[in-house]
């Protein structure tokens, strides 16, 4: 079935009971799904809500975009920036893969750098037919394949992966695209993106949001107008998400202790970090790491046996 830009679910499929703190996505509103055709066409009614990529292996199709009706012929990309409306017909007998990722999303798997600014500043664009040689269609379409692949699974880790696979994947449209990217004004979109960048940079800092405001030389009120209107969260919203994250990593995948994780995030004092995690996610730090040491117990590694 076609992707739908409006799903009211999670990326595991699963509808969340409200009284219980909901897991925090890594890549939030974000799906992957292999095109296969058979004996009819497929088509895509993209509303611009999120950003849409498609890579076709083999096949064809057209896009018709505003009043534009555009040809489309495998091997090639597509890439469709949040904002672009238009409608994907593909023919019998195509294939390939198609993408779906958030603002949100993106802003976490692009790698930060000078590579990372050219990567955020290109797929302000629309890639419409980009020419693949078809290795480098094969590579593509895997890549945005294990993108589904990892987001429904449930083996530890899943999500940091397919965030390194979204990455593999937004490098490649990259690279199909000028290599000279146009100027992008400071559209909401493009503060947002530069926010969640530096997030990304400054987070064990424990920067404000007015700091984050003044380094991108707009006001307080305008970055959270823009980060709420692009994720529908306040950019402290999403900080504290993130630090979240981070800690429950740490406390999963390290032997530190509380107060060294604490410490390792930016916290000053380990009581305000057991506070904050609590308030975040409803349980204790020690207790959720008393919770993955009986996980790992009643799962023994193969590797203790005798």
């Amino acid at each position: 079935m076609p992707l739908s830009d409006s799903l009211p679910r999670n990326t595991a499929g699963t509808l969340l009971a409200e009284s219980y703190p909901q897991p925090i996505e890594v890549l939030p509103d974000t799906e992957a799904t292999v095109i296969r055709t058979a004996l009819s066409p497929m088509g895509w009614t993209l509303r611009g809500q999120r950003n849409r990529a498609f890579v076709l292996v083999a096949g064809s199709g057209q896009l018709d975009i505003g009043a534009a009706t555009m040809p489309i012929t495998g091997p090639c990309a597509l890439w469709l920036p949040a904002g672009r409306k238009a409608r994907l017909t593909l023919n019998p007998g195509s294939r390939g893969a198609a993408l779906i990722v958030s603002e949100l999303a993106l802003g976490r798997a692009v790698p930060s750098g000078p590579v990372g600014r050219q990567v955020k500043e290109a797929l302000f664009h629309p890639i419409i037919g980009g020419r693949l040689t078809p290795a480098q269609a094969q590579d593509l379409s895997r890549a945005i394949e294990q993108v589904g692949v990892e987001l429904k699974s449930s083996l530890p880790g899943a999500q940091e992966a397919a965030r390194h696979h979204l990455v593999l994947a937004l490098m490649s449209f990259w690279r199909i695209s000028s290599p000279v990217p146009q100027k992008v004004q400071a559209a909401p979109r493009a503060i947002v993106r530069n926010f969640l960048h530096l997030m990304e940079l400054h987070l064990r800092d424990h920067w404000t949001v007015a700091d984050y405001a003044d380094f991108l030389s707009v006001s307080r009120a305008r970055l959270t107008s823009a980060v709420k209107r692009v994720t529908g969260r306040t950019p402290l919203a999403l900080m504290h998400e993130r630090l979240v994250i981070e800690a429950e990593t740490l406390l999963a995948d390290s032997n530190l202790q509380v107060s060294e994780i604490a410490e390792t995030l930016g916290f000053k004092d380990a009581g305000y970090f057991n506070r904050f995690f609590k308030r975040e996610t409803g349980r204790a730090p020690g207790r959720v790491r008393q919770a993955d040491s009986r996980d790992a117990k009643r799962h023994p590694n193969f590797a203790e046996w005798p």
